[in-house]
């Protein structure tokens, strides 16, 4: 079990070479890059026995073992580039994308969609295009395109929309940073009736706008560890 996981570490780095450390919060920086576990064992063989034995190595393997655990081989974070859609972003799988026309603002725009599904979570950005470079446009589709979101969601009575405003920083060379909202909804699904739970961020740059989202469903709108995955990919969105 032990050298199954550290494989999984040594995979993750050579795929995403940014990203050391597991999105459920454990962190293996601390460890020789890409040198595998038996580089934690004495390899010299003059070295002395300690007049005390200490349960060195149990207890290295102990903290190895906490510090996997939360580590998923179904994350497998990569950086995305988007042409079509002008923006970057870090996704948990290869996504898939779709296109159609949406009613946002009274307009009829198009709407392009990425996304990537790890069990019962979607991860996705989708961005309008606008038919000009307007602040009143933008507004406009903003204001449209988070009550979509919370409206999609199901029924939330008892959990009631919070927003509040982010920083996000754009992909170009030096960033700029981009003034967006954060919005975060607990609802029930109206089809099946399980639990959901959707994060976004929304922002808007020239003829854009953006909205990077993660959706959970069922048991992981329920499980708090899922909390860093959703940071990372939310924080990980950077338009152009």
């Amino acid at each position: 079990m032990l050298g199954r996981r550290w494989v999984f570490r040594e995979n993750l780095v050579k795929t995403s070479p940014h990203l050391i450390s597991c999105a459920s919060g454990a962190n293996v920086r601390g460890f020789p890059d890409n040198t595998g576990l038996r580089q934690i064992a004495p390899t010299s063989p003059m070295r002395r026995p300690s007049p005390r034995p200490a349960p060195r190595v149990p207890l290295l393997i102990a903290i190895v073992l906490l510090a996997l655990a939360g580590c998923s081989p179904r994350y497998d974070w990569r950086t995305i580039v988007s042409s079509e859609g002008q923006y970057a972003a870090l996704y948990p799988d290869k996504p898939t994308s779709a296109a159609r026309d949406v009613a946002i603002a009274g307009r009829q725009l198009p709407m392009r969609m990425e996304a990537a599904r790890i069990d019962n979570t979607l991860f996705a950005v989708g961005v309008v295009s606008l038919p000009a470079d307007d602040a009143g446009l933008r507004r406009e589709a903003l204001a449209s395109m988070q009550a979509g979101l919370i409206g999609n969601l199901g029924a939330h009575p008892d959990s009631p929309a919070r927003s509040r405003p982010v920083t996000v920083m754009s992909a170009g060379q030096p960033p700029v940073a981009l003034d967006g909202v954060e919005v975060t909804v607990a609802g029930i699904s109206p089809q099946d009736k399980s639990p959901r739970r959707l994060t976004a961020r929304l922002v808007a740059s020239g003829s854009r706008v953006y909205q990077a989202v993660v959706l959970e469903a069922g048991d992981a709108a329920k499980d708090a560890r899922q909390a860093e995955q959703v940071e990372q990919f939310l924080t990980g969105f950077h338009p152009f």
